[in-house]
This record gives structure tokens, C-alpha cells and sequence, in this order.
């Protein structure tokens, strides 16, 4: 596989969308912005702190991409030093970052770790279609038994919005991959017909994501 071509990110480049940290939203999925479609879809991985583990390092190194057969292009970091991203309570207000949060931490081969701010170009998401589509990662999430970041879309075609994924190590000891997404289908007549192909397509691009995590496909 290609190594993705990695950079300091120096562009203005804004998302594409107005419901900006959604994905933290306790209630989204029950009540999405107008416009939008939320979905969530999860998948054990495992059991036990080891899985957990290994689990959170290839989801923190771009495994979800790499596991659902997509291709890093381009990997920009963050210009700004210490950027963390958007962070909300349980009630949707914004609060102060953690000193964990800023610290940048690295997989056990040496890989660091992404960080809020940067931005990736995925290829063959639309697959067989050559688009390529950038993302800029919204937020990253550190808890004791939860990790996870947020992918916003800085293209305004054929997808616009934010998807969160994070590996969770629940109480019964069992760890699982979660995706959630907001999203909408782009504006205009060409993307009226094709909204219930790029439905399906979504559908099945979730199922990748949530099953990306296994040892199989992160080895």
C-alpha cells in the first residue's frame, strides 16, 4: 500500500456544513439537524483491555479508513500547535480542553497518533468512482474506556457532514467499534436522483467502518 503524502496544514479550507461537534450530541440520533439523516451502528470486537487497546491504537492511526479499503491520499496536520477541537458536555455546551487532550500520543511501531485539526483526502469512497474527498478530523475523544474522533466533510459533494468513530471497553469487559453519522445528501437535481444510491452506499460504507477494527483487517 502507498503511503499517504503527509504535510503541515496551512490552507483556510472550511467544512462544508453547519451542524459543526453534532456527532457529540447525546440526543442526534433522535433528533438530527434539519436536513440531516443520523444513523449509528456498532460491532464487537472483542473482550478485555489488550483488545482495547490494540484496538484504539489502529483506530487513532487511521485504521477505519485503511480497514473499510479506502485510500489515505494525503495526510495534512494541524497548523495551529495544541488545537483541539470542538469538546461538549452531555448538554451540548462547549467546555475547555483536558491537558490529556493536547498531549500527542503515538502507537507502540512509533505512529503518532491523529489529532484534531488535520485534514485527510480519502480515495475510493464512492467506489468504482475516482473522487477523491477531504475531511478535517472535528474533535478527538480520550476517556478511560472510550476513544474516538469526528471526521467533518470539507467537500460540498455528493456527502456533507460528520461521522464519529470510537472504540468503547463497556463494564461486561467487551469492546466495541461504534460509528455514528449526521449527514446529507448535497444539493441540487443530480444529487436528488442519486440520493437513494448514495443512501445504500452509506449503509454499506457503515457496515466497513464498524467491522474495520478487527485484528484481521488492522494486522
Amino acid at each position: 500500500m502507498t503511503s499517504p503524502r503527509r504535510r503541515t496544514y496551512s490552507g483556510e479550507r472550511v467544512v462544508s456544513y453547519g451542524s459543526v461537534g453534532a456527532t457529540q450530541a447525546a440526543d442526534v440520533l433522535i433528533f438530527p439537524p434539519a436536513g440531516f439523516t443520523a444513523a449509528q451502528q456498532e460491532f464487537r470486537l472483542g473482550s478485555g483491555q489488550e483488545r482495547f487497546e490494540t484496538a484504539s491504537a489502529a483506530l487513532m492511526t487511521w485504521g477505519v479508513p485503511q480497514g473499510a479499503h479506502l485510500e489515505l491520499i494525503s495526510i495534512d496536520e494541524a497548523q495551529s500547535e495544541g488545537y483541539s477541537g470542538l469538546l461538549f458536555n452531555e448538554f451540548g455546551a462547549p467546555i475547555a480542553p483536558t491537558a490529556d487532550a493536547l498531549e500527542q500520543l503515538f502507537a507502540s511501531d512509533g505512529t503518532p497518533y491523529l489529532s484534531a485539526g488535520t485534514t485527510v483526502e480519502l480515495g475510493k469512497m464512492w467506489s468504482p468512482s475516482p473522487l477523491v474527498t477531504s475531511h478535517r478530523v472535528i474533535y478527538v475523544q480520550r476517556e478511560e474506556r472510550r476513544i474516538g474522533y469526528a471526521l467533518g466533510t470539507l467537500d460540498s459533494a455528493p456527502v456533507i457532514g460528520e461521522e464519529y468513530f470510537s472504540v468503547e471497553w463497556r463494564e461486561d469487559d467487551s469492546v466495541w467499534a461504534v460509528m455514528r453519522s449526521v449527514t446529507a445528501v448535497a444539493e441540487g437535481r443530480k444529487y436528488r436522483f442519486l440520493a437513494p444510491l448514495i443512501r445504500f452506499r452509506q449503509l454499506l460504507q457503515r457496515r466497513q467502518y464498524v467491522r474495520s477494527l478487527l485484528p484481521a483487517r488492522t494486522a
